[in-house]
């Protein structure tokens, strides 16, 4: 009780506006990252700070724009994978309590998972090596919208319909969503009450933090809550709408003040003990010997030389970053509720302020005054005209003159004009991506805080007659969806009732690219007499799902 009552008191001086171990200039420079977001008119963001023991906090823009309600250090966020080293904590505490082992088949706690003839472990479930296909691909495959309302049962459904895995348990690291939410039901199964109420009972109220909980039914009233949004144009938002009433992976509820008291708790312990914060800090070990950077719901890595262990999240327009330098003593906590902020980026700056670290150079930015932007030779650039593909995220693009200038062409979008930035360099989609030129037969692109290498390649052609014998009904019995594949104006058009028509882009005979996050690449099956008898998607986090030409 004294170590909560020290936490609470530390708060509580923050609140005051004592910030003893935080300078004023340094927390002037901190507050100055989020000047773009500190207005009366666009979503925003909340920081919180641990450093030897003392916390600094702040908030940002509006929670809610149509009741012009502000952030605080106190509002409520949806945290999204963040979530998940909660859920690893549970599984270490109870396995320390001998009710479960992390080398125990998951079968032994849900019986109704599908016997792959392989043994999944918890710890595959923990460190992304199971094999089991991502849920929130698998939903968006069967025709669930990620802004439907999504509940727990439609998940465990969708598990116990599957029949294949993408590889063997512990032959490589795939991000898994779907690992999570059972991790959540073995929580709930060994110890006799939901998710929801072991970490109300286990962690929440042990820490003082009173603002936190599982948010399993997306009907409930959250006080405080921040809204989640998109930016539709330089001046324009939009709700991104999230319906979520599922927990494990996700639907994490908090505020940055809460998650402060999270932090100092790995510091600390007031839940758990040493041996505890230890558990959560080993990595996976694959197969083949190779040990990953992903430990229980963290990523261990390095930052200019610092040890850093964190984990971020992004669900609709939430986005979340939370990481420590332990043998610093810091920690940082950034929340956003504006789904084009990156907190990673801000974290980062904010402990280069704090670690003394020299500030790099900033990435020129994009000129949006058409007089200030270089003029574009396109005789230049023509040699890097032409297709380009990056079979790892599923992306095609079409790089084409116009007009002195160079529009990018990709299925689903409206043709983008390049913006030169200087030799080499451009900018396209309103900012959101910086292109890179490479070499005329490669480019890099910088999206979402990645970078990801295109290729050039010469795209397959084929005649109408030949592409109409890929028309037909195809069927999944394990997401229970069908898709259709149609000619229409001399096009392949891929066709489902929800999602209506698009475009499909022919690699090679026998594979397809759509715009589709969930369905990017399309393989056709066929038989002894060369028929098509089927398709499968091997994209992303799904893999060899199966649907028979009927």
């Amino acid at each position: 009780m004294k170590k909560i009552l020290v936490l609470l008191l530390v708060l509580l001086v923050c609140v005051s506006g004592a910030f003893a171990q935080i300078s004023e200039e340094e927390r002037a420079s901190i507050n100055s990252l989020f000047s773009e977001w500190d207005t009366d008119h666009t979503p925003g963001a909340a920081y919180a700070i641990v450093k030897d023991g003392v916390l600094a906090a702040n908030g940002f823009g509006m929670a809610n724009l149509e009741y012009d309600v502000p952030i605080t250090a106190n509002t409520v966020f949806h945290i999204a994978s963040e979530s998940k080293q909660y859920v690893d904590y549970c599984i270490v505490l109870l396995a320390q309590e001998g009710k479960l082992s992390l080398d125990d088949d998951i079968r032994k706690y849900l019986p109704w998972v599908p016997d792959f003839g392989e043994t999944i472990t918890i710890n595959h479930l923990i460190h992304h090596t199971s094999g089991l296909r991502d849920q929130w691909q698998l939903l968006a495959i069967s025709g669930t919208r990620i802004d439907d309302v999504i509940k727990q049962d439609q998940i465990l459904n969708l598990v116990k319909n599957q029949k294949r895995l993408n590889f063997s348990p512990g032959e490589k690291h795939l991000y898994c969503n779907t690992g999570y939410t059972l991790l959540g039901e073995i929580v709930k199964e060994v110890s006799g009450v939901s998710l929801r109420e072991y970490c109300d009972s286990v962690i929440f109220k042990p820490l003082g933090m009173t603002n936190t909980h599982f948010h399993d039914n997306y009907k409930e009233v959250v006080k405080n809550r921040a809204y989640s949004y998109s930016q539709k144009d330089s001046v324009t938002y939009e709700n991104a709408i999230l319906s979520y009433s599922t927990i494990g992976a996700t639907s994490l509820f908090t505020t940055v003040m809460d998650e402060a008291l999270w932090l100092m708790n790995y510091n600390n312990p007031v839940v758990g003990n040493k041996a505890t914060v230890e558990q959560m800090m080993e990595r996976g070990i694959l197969n083949s010997g190779d040990t990953l950077n992903y430990a229980f719901g963290l990523s261990i890595e390095k930052y200019k030389g610092f040890n850093r262990i964190g984990h971020g999240g992004a669900d609709a327009g939430y986005r979340t970053y939370t990481c420590r330098f332990p043998e610093e003593n810091l920690g940082i906590v950034v929340f956003s509720n504006l789904g084009t902020f990156n907190p990673v980026i801000v974290a980062q700056k904010i402990a280069d302020i704090l670690l003394g670290i020299a500030e790099t150079k900033e990435e020129p930015e994009a000129k949006n005054n058409p007089a200030e932007i270089p003029a574009m030779n396109v005789e230049n650039y023509r040699a890097n005209l032409g297709h380009y593909k990056n079979d790892g995220i599923g992306v095609r693009f079409e790089l084409k003159e116009d007009q002195q200038s160079i529009l990018l062409l990709m299925s689903g979008e409206e043709p983008q004009k390049l913006n030169i930035i200087e030799n080499n360099r451009f900018n396209v989609f309103g900012g959101t991506v910086t292109l890179d030129m490479l070499d005329v037969n490669s480019i890099n692109a910088t999206l979402g805080g990645g970078t990801y290498k295109f290729v050039k390649y010469e795209p397959y052609s084929s005649d109408i007659s030949e592409l109409r014998s890929y028309e037909g009904k195809f069927f999944n019995d394990e997401t229970e969806t069908y898709y259709s594949i149609v000619m229409e104006d001399n096009t392949l058009m891929l066709d489902h009732l929800k999602y209506g028509k698009v475009e499909l882009i022919p690699v090679n005979e026998n594979q397809f690219a759509s715009p589709h996050w969930w369905m990017g690449k399309i393989n056709f099956i066929r038989n002894e007499q060369n028929e098509i008898t089927g398709f499968e998607i091997n994209d992303g986090r799904v893999h060899h799902l199966f649907f028979q030409k009927q």
